[in-house]
């Protein structure tokens, strides 16, 4: 594991020793009441998406979450590729323009956001994308995009 990189067990009592695959914490944003926090893990299979995302909002820490976002890219022959709001009205599709833009491949990013009961407007649209990126540049995934375009 790189120096920057953080495992999502680390600190937050949370099992997710069960996943194969480590799994990528952002760090958590607090705007007007609402919190923000996402999880970036590597995915090889579409399959695997519903086993993951049961997994990942059955933690105690995760399962009071309002929303629960996500967008996922598969490399496979053909590319396999999808997202869903969490009632977050388009969320899932900035998560996927996101990862389509960032031209990552084989993972998924999980956007959770527990609402403070302020309407954030336009400003909800960028606490999602900076979570994300900070869970997806945790786990290596956009130097692998740089290092593709090399």
């Amino acid at each position: 594991m790189l120096p920057n990189q953080a495992r999502f067990a680390s600190g937050d009592n949370e099992d997710t020793s069960r996943w194969p695959c480590p799994i990528y914490a952002s760090e958590r944003i607090t705007i007007h009441k609402s919190t923000f926090l996402a999880h970036a893990t590597e995915i090889r299979d579409a399959e695997m998406l519903p086993v993951f995302i049961d997994h990942l909002t059955s933690l105690p820490q995760l399962k009071r979450a309002t929303h629960c976002m996500y967008a996922y890219r598969v490399s496979s022959s053909p590319l396999s590729q999808g997202q869903q709001d969490g009632g977050e009205s388009g969320a899932g599709d900035h998560l996927a323009r996101l990862l389509e833009l960032s031209r990552c491949e084989d993972v998924v990013v999980v956007v959770s956001r527990w609402y403070g009961g302020v309407q954030l407007g336009s400003e909800r649209w960028r606490r999602i994308s900076e979570v994300a990126k900070d869970a997806l540049n945790k786990g290596g995934f956009m130097r692998k995009r740089e290092e593709n375009t090399n």
